[in-house]
């Protein structure tokens, strides 16, 4: 996902063209968005060590960071992660939206037979999680860990409501034998906001 800011490597492109995610658009006509002055949307983390919020101008993308969401294995000990963000949306009456995409990016490292397994859950009105094991990776720099598409078990806010609740946890457990180091960089992804019917 892409969000202008300087904190992501990517902006979005502020033309009038529709991003496809998981084949369907993300991006939303103005009348299906609410106005942004109208929508506040905060975030807590625990685990995490301190967090950076960007929010889109409309309201349709968001970027979380991390500046200490990190585990592994050294000589001293194993060290697994458990990062907890809870983000709330207030928004106006007539408005409801799929639980937003998440996009977990971030840097593992093993060596011998160490094995990192990661894990993303995402609650709204349902819980939605997807979980990946890492086993001799040598991959330089941040990259993609998981992703979960917007909506689907997880759910939507419920119509006639005016603020909703989001819950993140991101886990990563330290496995095998030999030397292993994890990161949780930043999650980001789209808010697919619609008109209650």
């Amino acid at each position: 996902m892409l969000l202008c800011s300087s904190l992501c490597v990517a902006c979005a492109d502020a033309s009038d063209e529709v991003e496809m995610v998981e084949g369907q658009p993300a991006a939303l006509d103005g009348g299906d968005v609410p106005d942004p002055s109208q929508v506040s949307i905060t975030a807590t983390a625990s685990g995490c060590g301190t967090m950076n919020t960007q929010v889109g101008a409309l309201n349709t993308e968001y970027a979380l960071t991390f500046d200490d969401a990190r585990g592994g294995r050294d000589d001293f000990g194993t060290y697994d992660v458990a990062c907890d963000v809870e983000v709330t949306y207030t928004f106006p009456a007539g408005y409801t939206f799929d639980a937003p995409s998440l996009d977990v990016f971030g840097d593992v490292y093993t060596e011998d037979a160490a094995v990192v397994t990661v894990q993303a859950s995402r609650s709204l009105a349902g819980t939605a999680s997807v979980s990946k094991a890492f086993v001799d990776t040598d991959v330089e720099g941040v990259f993609e860990l998981l992703s979960i598409p917007a909506g689907g078990q997880a759910g939507s806010a419920p119509c006639g409501a005016t603020s909703a609740t989001v819950n993140v946890q991101l886990r990563a457990t330290i496995g095998g034998t030999g030397r292993a180091a994890v990161k949780f960089n930043y999650i980001d992804g789209l808010i697919p906001w619609r008109r209650c019917q």
